[in-house]
């Protein structure tokens, strides 16, 4: 992008399939949080945020440049608030990442990321099962959207997209054969082997 943008990586999933925080899942010789953490560190944001709960152990010192953000204690608005805090707090373009796509390649989302060079439109990959609202880019012009669909306890990332598709403020591009791997989740022990 020419314009500047920040990164986030949503890890504070309460993770109930999985029996255990995914976050700190292995991957790699390190902890899944890390392993992609370094990937949003790698693609040229201006700025890079972790999204998590307080009580998870995850640390990042301050000379990695990470800007940790807590979920609050007293609401839980699933991933849809974690995006509109860390939208909010940074006001520029912002590429979401869940934590629980460990195929997600760091070379296909700069690709993406040079590809999509407009600051005023979020995108985001669809596939088979509707859209991938945990990786894609949400911007600043979708906020009053996220802020109202919150206001509505509606909470569901798809429906959102398809509203800002609607309103012009995101666009969706299809997700083609080669690249439906990196969109595969971690959710249960089976899917992680």
């Amino acid at each position: 992008m020419n314009a500047p943008f920040a990164t986030a990586l949503l890890a504070g999933g309460r993770s109930t399939r999985m029996k255990q925080d995914k976050a700190l899942l292995h991957w790699h010789g390190q902890d899944l949080w890390q392993a992609q953490l370094h990937k949003l560190q790698s693609i040229g944001a201006s700025r890079v945020l972790l999204s998590c709960r307080a009580e998870q152990p995850l640390f990042v010192s301050p000379e990695e440049g990470v800007e940790t953000l807590h979920d609050p204690d007293d609401v839980d608005q699933g991933p849809l608030g974690a995006i509109a805090r860390c939208l909010e707090h940074v006001q520029m373009p912002l590429f979401v990442l869940a934590v629980d796509m460990p195929w997600m390649t760091a070379a296909f989302l700069r690709e993406q990321i040079a590809k999509h060079d407009r600051a005023d439109q979020g995108w985001f990959f669809r596939g088979s099962h509707g859209d991938e609202a945990l990786a894609g880019m949400y911007v600043p012009a979708m906020l009053p959207l996220m802020r109202k669909a919150l206001e509505d306890q509606d909470l569901k990332l798809q429906r959102l997209i398809e509203t800002c598709v609607h309103s012009g403020t995101a666009i969706t591009c299809p997700i083609e054969d080669h690249q439906a791997a990196f969109f595969h989740n971690v959710n249960t022990p089976a899917d992680l082997k």
